[in-house]
């Protein structure tokens, strides 16, 4: 007797703990919608690439996403507008590191970027592949986006 009792008392600790670690693991994904300016000068020439704009994410609970990333680039003394819209999973790996995986990116119709030149900022702006990069949601107001030396941006939770 003493035994069945046992093994029911642990067989209930393990499924509230469970219950609570799903619960609480959802609450590590977002249904938020935010907004920040972005801003990149590459300051290793003169003719390097620079970046002036704004970008809007939008995430799922669904561990999914999409970013439009739109502004003004200049690149070896030319100016173009640069807007893409990109879709993302994203997985939380520990401690507000996430795994980002681009599943797809695309120009928009106002898009001036030569694609000679798109190749290179896709790559600096991490447009394709897989990326760890921190994130954290202080409250309903804003949420910390950084890679995971140093925070880049603080985007702005629109209610």
């Amino acid at each position: 007797m003493k035994i069945a009792l046992t093994l029911a008392a642990i067989a209930l600790v393990l499924t509230g703990k469970l219950i609570w670690g799903i619960n609480d693991r959802s609450s590590a994904y977002f249904d938020d919608r935010c907004f920040a300016n972005f801003t990149y000068n590459d300051s290793n020439t003169s003719d390097a690439l620079k970046f002036e704009g704004n970008i809007l994410f939008e995430f799922s609970k669904s561990k999914t996403g999409q970013f439009t990333l739109f502004g003004d680039m200049t690149y070896q003394g030319k100016s173009y507008t640069f807007s893409r819209y990109v879709n993302f999973d994203y997985l939380l790996l520990k401690n507000n590191v996430y795994r980002i995986k681009i599943l797809s990116q695309e120009a928009m119709p106002h898009d001036t970027v030569p694609t000679e030149i798109a190749p290179l900022a896709v790559k600096i702006f991490f447009l394709t592949g897989e990326h760890s990069m921190y994130l954290h949601k202080h409250d309903d107001s804003f949420i910390t986006i950084g890679n995971t030396l140093s925070p880049l941006m603080n985007c702005v939770i629109e209610h």
